[in-house]
């Protein structure tokens, strides 16, 4: 199981292959999703898609494996494209451009938070390279996240008690934390007893950072497992994880920690206390944290939701292989 703070507050990306917002005949989710009449399909020549030396391949042929290899996440961004869609559209609701850039922002402003734009636009360019979305998919992801912020705008709004715990989370008590997550329980006795015997030679804390690098399984393995300053009354780590920063002293290993899927092993290095900082001079900041991060955790929800309510019939043999594996 990853709890490491990244993925706490990753948002996963929702695509989509076209614009969702409201307008006359059939909407553009109905038009990715109609099949073709056989009189279509006879109608259009097969057009080559890639030439291997004097040979050319058509489209047809390398549908299967397109099918196959990607066809799932096709079918879900198809799906929620269309669902979007018409929820816009059943709600009275429409999305513009400025909606659109403004989802731009946000993206460039997650993936390179401190950075001038023409670098963030860089950084962002090649994190989307790496996730293998290009300009099509761009487009549409940032479509579908505008009509699905705007499906949820009125439950965002943050009440007093989420802005006092963000301000209790971020200006309130933190604790240096270093995690061990492995799957097994027998793992995590391992991992304790190596600790152990490395402290005396290394000191308790790079015992535990070369033993986080080399067995655990969360993303923060690869800092020694280091979360950095987190605090105990943050609703985003497991029940089980903030009972024991309530108790364990600084310095001290704890004990093993059962997780719903694993078993994790805690070293808080130091507190830091609380800043003397109130609500109210950080408000407007405050706010704006909180909105988002509900935005993100509606946003998900409805996906999954329209997931379920719109769950299509995959009539394709490739396209089925891909979705029901």
């Amino acid at each position: 199981m990853t709890i490491s703070r990244n993925v706490l507050r990753c948002l996963p990306l929702l695509l989509c292959y076209a614009s969702i917002s409201g307008c006359s005949g059939p909407s553009v989710g109905e038009s990715m999703i109609r099949s073709q009449s056989s009189a279509e399909r006879t109608s259009q020549p097969a057009r080559p898609a890639i030439l291997i030396a004097n040979s050319a391949l058509s489209r047809d042929a390398l549908w299967p494996l397109l099918a196959e290899l990607a066809g799932k996440e096709a079918i879900r961004e198809a799906v929620l494209d269309h669902a979007v869609s018409t929820e816009l559209i059943r709600n009275g609701l429409s999305i513009t451009e400025e909606d659109v850039e403004a989802e731009r922002s946000r993206l460039r402003t997650r993936l390179a938070p401190d950075a001038e734009e023409e670098t963030a636009n860089e950084i962002m360019g090649r994190v989307l390279d790496r996730r293998g979305i290009g300009p099509a998919r761009l487009g549409a992801l940032l479509k579908r996240n505008a009509g699905m912020r705007r499906l949820i705008a009125d439950e965002a709004e943050p009440t007093a008690e989420m802005l006092e715990l963000a301000h209790k989370i971020r200006y309130g008590r933190q604790l240096e934390t270093r995690m061990i997550v492995v799957q097994t329980s027998a793992a995590a006795q391992l991992a304790v007893t190596e600790i152990r015997n490395r402290s005396d030679e290394l000191g308790l804390k790079l015992a535990f950072a070369e033993v986080a690098s080399e067995r655990s399984v969360d993303r923060s393995a690869s800092l020694g497992g280091d979360l950095g300053p987190i605090s105990p009354d943050d609703p985003g780590l497991p029940v089980s994880v903030r009972g024991v920063l309530a108790v364990l002293d600084p310095m001290t290993l704890s004990d093993i920690i059962a997780l719903d899927s694993g078993f994790a092993v805690l070293l808080i290095e130091q507190e830091i206390p609380a800043q003397e900082t109130t609500l109210e001079e950080v408000y407007d900041e405050i706010s704006v944290e909180v909105r988002e991060r509900q935005e993100r955790l509606l946003m998900d929800r409805l996906a999954d939701q329209l997931l379920r309510e719109y769950a299509p019939s995959v009539l394709d043999a490739s396209l089925r292989w891909s979705w029901e594996r």
